[in-house]
Protein backbone atom coordinates (compact mmCIF):
# COMPACT_ATOMS: atom_id res chain seq x y z
CA UNK A 1 0.00 0.00 0.00
CA UNK A 2 1.55 3.37 -1.25
CA UNK A 3 0.19 6.73 0.41
CA UNK A 4 0.99 9.29 -2.53
CA UNK A 5 0.49 12.88 -1.40
CA UNK A 6 -0.06 15.50 -3.38
CA UNK A 7 2.02 18.79 -3.84
CA UNK A 8 -0.77 21.23 -4.61
CA UNK A 9 -2.93 20.78 -1.88
CA UNK A 10 -3.10 18.67 1.74
CA UNK A 11 -4.23 15.02 0.29
CA UNK A 12 -3.33 11.63 -0.23
CA UNK A 13 -4.32 8.47 -2.81
CA UNK A 14 -3.50 5.72 -1.06
CA UNK A 15 -2.84 2.99 -3.93
CA UNK A 16 -2.98 -0.39 -3.02
CA UNK A 17 -1.36 -2.33 -6.23
CA UNK A 18 1.08 0.23 -8.32
CA UNK A 19 1.54 0.30 -12.01
CA UNK A 20 -1.99 -0.08 -12.53
CA UNK A 21 -5.39 1.91 -13.13
CA UNK A 22 -7.63 2.33 -10.46
CA UNK A 23 -11.16 3.26 -8.59
CA UNK A 24 -12.22 4.17 -5.53
CA UNK A 25 -13.86 6.68 -3.23
CA UNK A 26 -12.97 10.58 -2.50
CA UNK A 27 -13.29 11.98 0.89
CA UNK A 28 -13.06 15.56 2.38
CA UNK A 29 -13.13 17.03 5.39
CA UNK A 30 -11.00 19.12 7.92
CA UNK A 31 -8.78 16.05 8.52
CA UNK A 32 -9.18 12.62 6.78
CA UNK A 33 -7.09 9.80 7.81
CA UNK A 34 -4.49 7.59 6.10
CA UNK A 35 -5.85 4.41 7.98
CA UNK A 36 -9.01 4.34 7.13
CA UNK A 37 -7.97 5.35 3.75
CA UNK A 38 -5.95 2.26 3.31
CA UNK A 39 -8.99 0.10 4.63
CA UNK A 40 -11.40 1.66 1.53
CA UNK A 41 -8.96 0.71 -0.90
CA UNK A 42 -7.79 -2.59 -0.09
CA UNK A 43 -11.60 -3.07 0.24
CA UNK A 44 -11.72 -1.73 -3.30
CA UNK A 45 -9.01 -4.30 -4.19
CA UNK A 46 -10.73 -7.17 -3.63
CA UNK A 47 -13.88 -6.01 -5.00
CA UNK A 48 -12.15 -5.35 -8.79
CA UNK A 49 -10.41 -8.95 -7.93
CA UNK A 50 -13.77 -10.47 -7.40
CA UNK A 51 -14.84 -9.40 -10.76
CA UNK A 52 -11.72 -10.62 -12.53
CA UNK A 53 -10.84 -6.55 -13.15
CA UNK A 54 -6.55 -6.17 -13.22
CA UNK A 55 -7.13 -2.89 -11.07
CA UNK A 56 -6.40 -1.52 -8.15
CA UNK A 57 -8.65 0.13 -5.14
CA UNK A 58 -7.87 3.99 -3.95
CA UNK A 59 -8.84 6.07 -2.08
CA UNK A 60 -8.06 9.40 -1.38
CA UNK A 61 -8.54 11.84 1.34
CA UNK A 62 -8.83 15.78 1.02
CA UNK A 63 -8.10 18.18 4.06
CA UNK A 64 -9.57 21.27 3.48
CA UNK A 65 -11.59 24.29 5.67
CA UNK A 66 -15.21 24.02 4.43
CA UNK A 67 -14.82 27.48 2.76
CA UNK A 68 -11.94 25.84 0.72
CA UNK A 69 -13.38 22.65 -0.22
CA UNK A 70 -14.77 23.23 -3.74
CA UNK A 71 -11.37 25.05 -5.01
CA UNK A 72 -9.41 21.98 -3.00
CA UNK A 73 -11.49 19.46 -4.97
CA UNK A 74 -10.94 21.10 -8.22
CA UNK A 75 -7.30 20.80 -7.63
CA UNK A 76 -7.10 17.49 -6.65
CA UNK A 77 -8.52 16.80 -9.90
CA UNK A 78 -6.28 18.94 -11.82
CA UNK A 79 -3.33 17.52 -10.37
CA UNK A 80 -4.01 13.87 -10.44
CA UNK A 81 -5.00 13.99 -14.37
CA UNK A 82 -1.49 14.24 -14.99
CA UNK A 83 -0.29 11.25 -13.30
CA UNK A 84 0.78 8.55 -15.11
CA UNK A 85 -1.91 6.03 -13.82
CA UNK A 86 -5.52 6.89 -14.29
CA UNK A 87 -7.51 6.92 -11.41
CA UNK A 88 -11.70 7.41 -10.92
CA UNK A 89 -13.57 8.39 -8.00
CA UNK A 90 -16.54 8.22 -6.75
CA UNK A 91 -17.98 10.82 -3.91
CA UNK A 92 -17.59 10.14 -0.05
CA UNK A 93 -17.70 12.24 3.31
CA UNK A 94 -17.88 15.93 2.01
CA UNK A 95 -17.87 15.15 -1.82
CA UNK A 96 -20.78 15.37 -4.35
CA UNK A 97 -21.62 13.05 -7.18
CA UNK A 98 -21.52 16.78 -9.19
CA UNK A 99 -17.36 17.05 -7.38
CA UNK A 100 -16.45 14.17 -9.12
CA UNK A 101 -18.56 14.07 -12.36
CA UNK A 102 -20.48 10.60 -11.84
CA UNK A 103 -22.37 9.45 -14.87
CA UNK A 104 -25.98 8.58 -12.97
CA UNK A 105 -25.27 8.34 -9.76
CA UNK A 106 -29.11 7.62 -9.00
CA UNK A 107 -28.79 4.65 -11.31
CA UNK A 108 -25.63 3.64 -9.32
CA UNK A 109 -27.28 4.08 -5.86
CA UNK A 110 -30.36 1.54 -7.23
CA UNK A 111 -27.46 -0.93 -8.75
CA UNK A 112 -26.30 -0.62 -5.14
CA UNK A 113 -29.22 -1.55 -3.48
CA UNK A 114 -29.76 -4.65 -6.08
CA UNK A 115 -26.67 -6.12 -5.10
CA UNK A 116 -26.97 -6.20 -1.63
CA UNK A 117 -30.05 -7.38 -1.96
CA UNK A 118 -29.46 -10.00 -4.56
CA UNK A 119 -26.66 -11.44 -2.26
CA UNK A 120 -28.71 -11.45 0.82
CA UNK A 121 -31.24 -13.01 -0.63
CA UNK A 122 -28.80 -15.77 -2.36
CA UNK A 123 -27.86 -16.34 1.36
CA UNK A 124 -31.33 -16.21 2.63
CA UNK A 125 -34.10 -17.35 -0.22
CA UNK A 126 -36.76 -17.80 2.49
CA UNK A 127 -36.06 -14.25 4.23
CA UNK A 128 -39.46 -11.91 4.95
CA UNK A 129 -38.16 -9.68 7.46
CA UNK A 130 -35.28 -6.92 6.62
CA UNK A 131 -33.77 -3.93 9.17
CA UNK A 132 -32.07 -1.11 7.15
CA UNK A 133 -28.94 1.02 9.18
CA UNK A 134 -28.14 3.01 5.75
CA UNK A 135 -29.58 6.49 5.92
CA UNK A 136 -28.42 7.27 2.12
CA UNK A 137 -29.48 3.94 0.59
CA UNK A 138 -32.61 3.18 2.79
CA UNK A 139 -35.54 4.36 0.38
CA UNK A 140 -33.73 2.92 -2.49
CA UNK A 141 -33.52 0.13 -0.79
CA UNK A 142 -37.18 -0.22 1.05
CA UNK A 143 -38.41 0.06 -2.98
CA UNK A 144 -36.46 -3.63 -4.26
CA UNK A 145 -37.22 -5.27 -0.65
CA UNK A 146 -41.26 -4.22 -1.68
CA UNK A 147 -40.80 -5.47 -5.05
CA UNK A 148 -40.18 -8.83 -3.04
CA UNK A 149 -42.81 -9.09 -0.76
CA UNK A 150 -40.09 -8.43 2.38
CA UNK A 151 -41.70 -6.66 5.05
CA UNK A 152 -39.48 -3.40 6.64
CA UNK A 153 -38.97 -3.28 10.62
CA UNK A 154 -38.61 0.35 10.98
CA UNK A 155 -36.43 0.88 14.50
CA UNK A 156 -34.56 3.69 16.13
CA UNK A 157 -32.05 0.95 17.23
CA UNK A 158 -32.01 -1.19 14.36
CA UNK A 159 -29.19 -3.81 16.19
CA UNK A 160 -31.71 -4.98 18.48
CA UNK A 161 -34.64 -5.45 16.15
CA UNK A 162 -35.39 -9.29 15.15
CA UNK A 163 -34.92 -9.65 11.39
CA UNK A 164 -33.96 -12.34 8.85
CA UNK A 165 -31.45 -9.60 7.03
CA UNK A 166 -29.63 -6.40 8.56
CA UNK A 167 -28.86 -4.46 5.88
CA UNK A 168 -25.93 -2.39 7.45
CA UNK A 169 -23.45 0.48 6.13
CA UNK A 170 -24.05 4.16 8.42
CA UNK A 171 -20.24 3.67 9.08
CA UNK A 172 -16.98 1.55 8.93
CA UNK A 173 -16.90 -0.57 12.03
CA UNK A 174 -20.31 0.19 13.11
CA UNK A 175 -20.72 -3.42 14.22
CA UNK A 176 -18.24 -4.39 17.16
CA UNK A 177 -17.81 -7.79 18.19
CA UNK A 178 -19.85 -7.02 21.60
CA UNK A 179 -23.01 -5.39 18.94
CA UNK A 180 -22.54 -9.06 17.13
CA UNK A 181 -22.95 -10.67 20.29
CA UNK A 182 -26.37 -9.90 20.28
CA UNK A 183 -27.91 -9.66 17.15
CA UNK A 184 -30.76 -11.18 15.81
CA UNK A 185 -30.34 -11.84 12.28
CA UNK A 186 -29.64 -14.45 9.94
CA UNK A 187 -27.86 -12.57 7.07
CA UNK A 188 -25.96 -9.42 7.60
CA UNK A 189 -25.56 -7.59 4.14
CA UNK A 190 -22.92 -4.77 3.50
CA UNK A 191 -24.51 -1.27 2.07
CA UNK A 192 -20.96 0.43 2.42
CA UNK A 193 -17.36 -0.89 2.60
CA UNK A 194 -16.45 -2.58 5.83
CA UNK A 195 -19.12 -2.10 8.53
CA UNK A 196 -18.37 -5.58 10.69
CA UNK A 197 -15.08 -5.42 12.48
CA UNK A 198 -12.71 -8.38 12.47
CA UNK A 199 -13.63 -9.45 15.80
CA UNK A 200 -17.16 -9.24 14.99
CA UNK A 201 -17.35 -11.58 11.66
CA UNK A 202 -15.71 -14.19 14.46
CA UNK A 203 -18.25 -13.78 16.75
CA UNK A 204 -21.04 -14.35 13.51
CA UNK A 205 -19.22 -17.12 12.80
CA UNK A 206 -19.80 -18.69 15.91
CA UNK A 207 -23.22 -17.92 16.11
CA UNK A 208 -24.13 -18.84 12.32
CA UNK A 209 -24.71 -15.70 11.67
CA UNK A 210 -23.84 -15.30 7.59
CA UNK A 211 -21.49 -12.00 7.85
CA UNK A 212 -21.29 -11.19 3.90
CA UNK A 213 -18.46 -9.72 2.32
CA UNK A 214 -18.86 -5.94 1.54
CA UNK A 215 -16.41 -6.28 -1.48
CA UNK A 216 -19.12 -8.40 -2.86
CA UNK A 217 -22.54 -7.24 -1.76
CA UNK A 218 -21.80 -3.83 -2.71
CA UNK A 219 -20.34 -4.48 -6.55
CA UNK A 220 -23.00 -3.66 -8.52
CA UNK A 221 -21.97 0.08 -9.54
CA UNK A 222 -19.24 -1.80 -10.32
CA UNK A 223 -20.73 -4.27 -12.82
CA UNK A 224 -22.90 -1.66 -14.15
CA UNK A 225 -25.81 -3.61 -15.18
CA UNK A 226 -29.05 -4.43 -14.01
CA UNK A 227 -29.51 -8.19 -14.95
CA UNK A 228 -25.01 -9.02 -14.48
CA UNK A 229 -25.03 -7.56 -10.97
CA UNK A 230 -28.14 -9.96 -9.90
CA UNK A 231 -26.25 -13.14 -12.07
CA UNK A 232 -22.88 -12.38 -10.88
CA UNK A 233 -23.22 -11.40 -7.26
CA UNK A 234 -25.69 -14.70 -6.58
CA UNK A 235 -23.03 -16.41 -8.50
CA UNK A 236 -20.49 -15.66 -5.99
CA UNK A 237 -22.53 -15.80 -2.92
CA UNK A 238 -23.60 -19.36 -4.11
CA UNK A 239 -19.70 -20.14 -4.31
CA UNK A 240 -18.95 -18.35 -0.89
CA UNK A 241 -21.67 -19.21 1.34
CA UNK A 242 -20.88 -22.62 2.69
CA UNK A 243 -16.91 -22.04 2.92
CA UNK A 244 -15.56 -23.82 6.39
CA UNK A 245 -14.14 -19.91 7.60
CA UNK A 246 -17.23 -17.80 6.80
CA UNK A 247 -18.32 -16.44 3.58
CA UNK A 248 -16.25 -13.48 3.85
CA UNK A 249 -13.17 -15.42 4.45
CA UNK A 250 -14.39 -17.94 1.40
CA UNK A 251 -14.33 -14.65 -0.40
CA UNK A 252 -10.97 -13.42 0.51
CA UNK A 253 -9.65 -16.65 -0.79
CA UNK A 254 -11.51 -16.43 -4.14
CA UNK A 255 -10.20 -12.85 -4.82
CA UNK A 256 -7.16 -13.99 -4.35
CA UNK A 257 -6.80 -16.54 -6.52
CA UNK A 258 -7.29 -13.82 -9.17
CA UNK A 259 -4.47 -11.10 -8.11
CA UNK A 260 -2.28 -14.47 -7.88
CA UNK A 261 -2.19 -14.58 -11.11
CA UNK A 262 -0.62 -11.18 -12.15
CA UNK A 263 0.32 -9.74 -9.14
CA UNK A 264 4.19 -11.20 -7.63
CA UNK A 265 2.72 -11.30 -4.26
CA UNK A 266 -0.43 -10.82 -2.53
CA UNK A 267 -1.54 -7.36 -0.65
CA UNK A 268 -0.66 -7.80 3.53
CA UNK A 269 -4.02 -8.37 5.14
CA UNK A 270 -7.30 -8.54 4.51
CA UNK A 271 -10.11 -6.05 3.99
CA UNK A 272 -11.78 -6.23 6.95
CA UNK A 273 -12.41 -2.80 9.84
CA UNK A 274 -10.34 -3.18 12.91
Amino acid sequence: MKIQKLESINAFVAVDLEGVPGRGILRASKKILQGGAKDLARSMTYALASLNLKETGVSAGISTPPEEKSEAIKTFFEEISEWENKFSFTAGLGVTSEDTAENNPEEKLQLLAIGTLISALTAKPNASTAVIDDKILSSVLEKELTKKGIEIIHSENPFTEKADILFCGSKMGVIDHEIAEKLSFSVIAPTSALPVTTRAVAVCKRRKILALPDFITTAGPLINDKNLTEETLSSIVDEIIDHDDGPLLGACERAEVFLAKWQSELPFGRPMAS
